[in-house]
């Protein structure tokens, strides 16, 4: 193989997690859904948010086996009448956060049933090494199920680094009071959540809220069409 078609090629590690000691994995079996996640970012006070979308199960049930949970803060920010979108505030090590953490990408994250998988995109064998490494260390529960080799969906700049080059844009805060504003419903017609609940939420007044998205929306806009805020006026 040459170095340009090697350079292409990525390794995928899967991992299986069956342990209910893993809150994903848990309300999966519990509630008899799956679950799904979409989005990973960190907590400006410790920990990391995890956003997951649920299908399967009245919304009602899902949250109930991680009531009693310490180390996870959870809600419902979304229903429908078979599942909806759970936020977890997780504190503790989870599977997601030590791939985020080894710097892989996270192609998959998932639980059906109890049954949980985590497919993870790393550049190279020895990165794939490390990564089970790691695993192994933190998450002795979980195994391999395989590894493999594959192109590149997208060449040289794929869509998590392009996703990536914009969220590293914005600080910590910035990110949390977007990503809350978005997966909460803030954006949608008609709006599903405003902004006073979720600066209720995060523990902020509506104005710092405000100030904070209104920041963030400016530079992801900055950054998808290529500008300098500074730079644009109208006349």
């Amino acid at each position: 193989m040459s170095r340009g078609q090697d350079e292409n090629r990525v390794v995928e590690v899967e991992f299986r997690v069956d342990d209910p000691s893993y809150p994903f994995v848990d309300v999966s079996r519990t509630a008899d859904c799956r679950l799904d996640l979409e989005v990973l970012f960190p907590h400006s006070d410790g920990g990391f948010v995890e956003y997951f979308t649920a299908e399967g199960a009245p919304a009602n049930r899902i949250l109930d086996p991680i009531d009693d949970t310490v180390a996870v803060d959870a809600d419902l920010v979304a229903r429908h009448h078979d599942g909806g979108r759970v936020r977890l505030h997780v504190r503790d090590d989870c599977v997601a956060i030590t791939v985020a953490e080894c710097g892989a990408i996270p192609r998959t994250v998932e639980a059906d049933g109890g049954d949980g998988r985590v497919v993870a995109e790393v550049a190279s064998r020895s990165d794939a090494d490390e990564l089970v490494d790691r695993f192994e260390e933190e998450h002795p529960t979980v195994t391999v199920d395989d590894r493999r080799r594959r192109c590149r969906s997208t060449p040289l700049f794929t869509r998590h680094d392009f996703t990536q080059s914009i969220v590293e844009t914005l600080t910590d805060r910035q990110r949390e009071v977007f990503l809350t504003a978005y997966m909460n419903g803030f954006y949608d017609w008609p709006r599903k959540r405003e902004a006073s609940e979720l600066a209720a939420k995060l523990e902020i007044s509506p104005a710092t809220f405000s100030q904070h998205l209104r920041t963030a929306e400016g530079k992801i806009f900055s950054s998808l069409l290529d500008t300098d805020d500074e730079d644009v006026f109208i006349e």
